[in-house]
Formats: structure tokens, sequence, C-alpha cells
């Protein structure tokens, strides 16, 4: 996860906002791959699309909101919605769940969310790792998640193959591949189970 400050960031790097995914507590993160878009080894359109193991998990996942949940108590979103935390604050997520109460029709617009959603579901991790490790990146990352107002943060973390569950006032959960994992109101999902039913093996 590429972390610097961005006042020692070259102005052109600074400005070259396709390659910001976040930006919190001073410093930037990017996209994956970032290096070679600047080298001009790559194109900014090779490394903005998810893998076709991330878009397959995110389906699954969405899926199974969208058939299982209230829909008229939540809202569900997903294409890598932003959420405004504070001031140079922002962050992303791969699906977002919202109270409808909380995310009403007039805070929806062109700027990213400022209200907190119930639930954020991350799949993979898409910044590029320079000065923090993965791990302090994902825990960071979800205390200040919960700290706005956010119920719960699960992590899908296929390198590992793992689940990581985050809740207020609560050691994080680090669940089995083939663990069920419950997203609110009992609905909940399985990725091991989803890719073994499709016949999707992980490299080791």
């Amino acid at each position: 996860m590429i972390i610097r400050e961005k006042k020692n960031l070259p102005y052109d790097l600074l400005n070259a906002d396709p390659l910001i995914l976040e930006e919190w507590d001073g410093k930037i993160y990017y996209r994956k791959g970032y290096r070679e878009v600047l080298s001009g080894s790559k194109k900014i359109e090779d490394i903005m699309g998810s893998s076709s193991l991330q878009a397959e998990l995110v389906s699954y996942i969405m899926q199974v909101l969208l058939l299982a949940l209230d829909l008229r108590k939540y809202r569900v979103h997903t294409s890598e919605p932003g959420i405004h935390l504070a001031h140079k604050v922002n962050m992303s997520g791969d699906i977002l769940i919202y109270d409808r109460a909380v995310l009403t029709p007039d805070k929806i617009s062109s700027q990213y969310a400022d209200v907190p959603p119930k639930i954020v579901v991350e799949v993979d991790i898409e910044i590029e790792a320079e000065g923090i490790t993965e791990v302090g990146y994902v825990f960071q990352k979800s205390e200040k998640l919960l700290g706005f107002g956010v119920e719960k943060v699960i992590w899908v973390l296929s390198d590992i193959q793992k689940v990581v569950v985050f809740e207020p006032n609560q050691e994080a959960k680090i669940i089995n591949w083939h663990g069920d994992i419950e997203i609110l109101d009992s609905v909940s999902f399985n990725v091991g189970k989803h890719l073994d039913d499709e016949g999707i093996v992980l490299e080791k």
C-alpha cells in the first residue's frame, strides 16, 4: 500500500488522480501497478479494473445481498464507492451497505457519501505496499471506519484464503475460508463453498 507524505510527492503524481485510491492521516494510497503507469510500461486502464477472481467474489456477495437483504431498509452500493469521513480523509470500499434512514435521498449526489455505511465489505487489497504492511493497512483502515460509525468491516483476502471481521470494541476475528460469514440480519456468505461449487481453484 503505498503511502507517502503529500509534501514529498512530485507535482505530476499529486495530480494523477486516477492513480490515487484513498487519502487519510495525511498520506496518499495509490493503486497497485501505479509505478508501471508512471514508467510507461502500463496504461492507466491496465490497473483500474478488478481481477476476474475479485469480480467473481464481489458478484457472488452482491447476489447474496440482493436476494436476501430487505432492500426497503438498506441500500447496497458497489463499483468502488467512496466514503468521505472528514476533510482530506477519503476511503473506498468494494461493497457498502447503508441504512436508508442514514443515507437518505438528499445525501446522494455526485460526491462521495459523507455518512457511515452500516457494513463495509472489502475483497482483497488494492493499494501498493510501501511504508506500511498489508496487515497494518487492513487494521488501520478498519479502525478508522469503525470510528466513523461503521458497524462491521469484512475483509475477504484470497491470497491467504481467510476472512477477517472487525466490529467495535471487539478483537478482530479471523475466519476460515470455508466458514459462514454473517453480514447482517442473518444474511451470510461462504466464499470457499462458492468457489468449490463453481469449480474455481485458487493458485497456491
